[in-house]
């Protein structure tokens, strides 16, 4: 999935680009009208019991299970009620890496950056260089860095090869090395702290993304494309500091196609499009550090018995909070990179897309971590064949890039179901796709209204958005609280939960399809903001 800069937009889509790459509202005539009354009754049936009321149901058992949750609340701030949710731990992580020292470190990057931009243009990328390693260092350690480079190294002497098959075979020995127990002993002996140890697992992970884009774009390439391909192109964009923690991923050939592009003048508009964008972004954070003074749902999952014991409001309740908290940080951990990257002329993926915006497992990969999945579809999905070779090649296609992302992942159990479930997720809808376009469908559909069409569409697409909600919810929360959520709203509810259920996700899917017709779906899965 290309740069947005870069994508070819048909002019049969129902909604339009305009010179910038912003994505302008225009009706889809593909999606029919409803009754005014019967939008406003899924409207509010969906905002209501769908969303508020169960939400309020977190927060009054919240407030009402603070004392059983020693150990999980930490001490906030009395305005909002003394104590604060820290039962997340990649939220805390993040927080944790995000310091004054960071701060200071970033405003020198830019400022460094912008210096070398305007008095020595030809020496910018050099100068981002040094910034990038040198400031990775001081946050992460040297003896993280140390082993970023060394398996660096490992990398970029595979691609000398210029086989494919070698390259990965060195990408998923290197993926292996962080997951092997033997292994991780030493790792961690020689890593000094928990903090820096975890980071360092993390760090190679990303970068191991990185390293296979860069030397599988090198093996594709031809013989006079080499100066594309040196060793201070490769470290830039392996180690670039605004995209290194956290990304988001971009392709190797992208990030080197806009980071040489001649140096110009951020115009008044661009600089102010980046204030406002980090400005945004405050305010997610400060939203969300005041959301966890009154929703204590991550702490739930540190706590099987009490979420067990949880009414099925408040159940359902912290599954959606979960949910949205999910991509709220994400939304924060790759918007600002992505706006401070903007300052180098560098237009990364959009952050995640809106959960209310999709209800497909295709367009939850498709439109999430939009890095992750151009990654999968440029050097898996593609190269096996994809949709361009029959339904089998795209099928064995999904299943590899299914199997690398649990690989990818740490071979974990849960890792492993929701990749399963995703991929049958994915069969299931391109089966459907297939089916619908025979002659037998195409009779079928011509018999019916474009309103009654919309409606059979829709309860046929609820099954597949419940599943995906349970699928997201295995992978936030693990094997036992996954089966917890399942058993409770699925099993022991039977019959009157599952059919709340079928009837709330029914009306969310048609709130989400008035949206798609009045302002187009490309609006809401590529706009800028949220």
């Amino acid at each position: 999935m290309p740069s947005r800069r870069y994508k070819k937009i048909s002019e049969s889509e129902a909604d339009i680009q305009d010179a910038s790459g912003v994505v302008s509202r225009k009706e889809d005539p593909s999606i029919a009208r409803l009754p005014r009354l019967e939008i406003l009754v899924y409207t509010v049936v969906a905002v209501i019991c769908f969303i508020c009321y169960p939400m309020y149901n977190v927060y009054k058992e919240s407030q009402a299970s603070a004392f059983r949750f020693y150990g999980v609340l930490a001490d906030g701030y009395n305005l909002f009620g003394g104590l604060k949710d820290e039962g997340d731990f990649e939220w805390n992580f993040w927080r944790e890496l995000v310091t004054v020292q960071a701060g200071v470190i970033v405003l020198v990057y830019i400022a460094v950056g912008r210096l070398a931009e305007t008095f020595c243009p030809e020496w910018r990328n050099t100068l981002l260089l040094v910034l990038s390693l040198s400031s990775v260092t001081l946050l992460a350690t040297w003896r993280c860095m140390l082993v970023l480079l060394l398996n660096a190294a490992f990398m970029y002497f595979a691609s000398y090869s210029k086989r494919a098959l070698v390259v990965w075979v060195a990408a998923l020995l290197q993926l292996y090395s962080i997951t092997n127990s033997f292994l991780i002993f030493y790792l961690n002996n020689f890593i000094e702290n928990s903090f820096d140890y975890h980071l360092t697992i993390f760090c190679v992970a990303l970068c191991n993304l990185r390293f296979l884009s860069f030397c599988l774009d090198y093996c594709s390439s031809k013989s006079e494309d080499t100066t594309k391909f040196s060793h201070k192109d490769f470290l830039l964009y392996v180690f670039y500091f605004p995209l290194f923690f956290f990304g988001p991923l971009m392709m190797y050939k992208d990030f080197h196609h806009q980071i040489e592009k001649k140096s110009e003048k951020l115009s008044s508009s661009q600089i102010g499009q980046v204030v406002k964008d980090l400005a945004r972004y405050m305010l997610y954070i400060i939203f969300i550090e005041i959301v966890l003074h009154f929703l204590f749902f991550a702490a739930y999952h540190q706590r099987a018995n009490i979420l067990t014991g949880l009414p099925l409001w408040a159940l359902a309740g912290n599954a959606l909070c979960h949910l949205i908290f999910f991509q709220l940080k994400y939304q924060v951990m790759f918007g600002i990179p992505n706006a401070i990257a903007m300052l180098d002329r560098v237009d990364t993926f959009k952050p995640p897309v809106c959960i209310f915006s999709i209800y497909t497992f295709a367009d939850m990969w498709r439109y999430f971590d939009r890095g992750l999945h151009s990654i999968l579809l440029n050097y898996i999905y593609i190269p096996i064949g994809g949709s361009r070779c029959g339904t089998f090649r795209q099928l064995i296609g999904s299943l590899l890039c299914f199997i690398f992302v649990f690989y990818w992942h740490g071979l974990e159990e849960h890792i492993f179901y929701w990749a399963l479930f995703n991929w049958v997720g994915v069969v299931i809808e391109t089966i459907v796709n297939q089916v619908s376009k025979t002659e037998k469908a195409k009779s079928f559909k011509l018999n019916l209204s474009g309103a009654s069409l919309r409606r059979v569409t829709a309860v046929f697409s609820v099954p597949g958005y419940i599943a995906l909600s349970l699928a997201n919810l295995l992978f936030l929360s693990g094997i036992s609280m996954g089966y917890i959520y399942f058993e409770r709203l699925i099993i022991t509810s039977f019959p009157i939960g599952p059919l709340v259920l079928l009837l709330l996700y029914y009306c969310m899917i048609q709130l989400i399809l008035e949206c798609h017709r009045i302002c187009g779906k490309k609006y809401f899965c590529e706009k800028k903001y949220y």
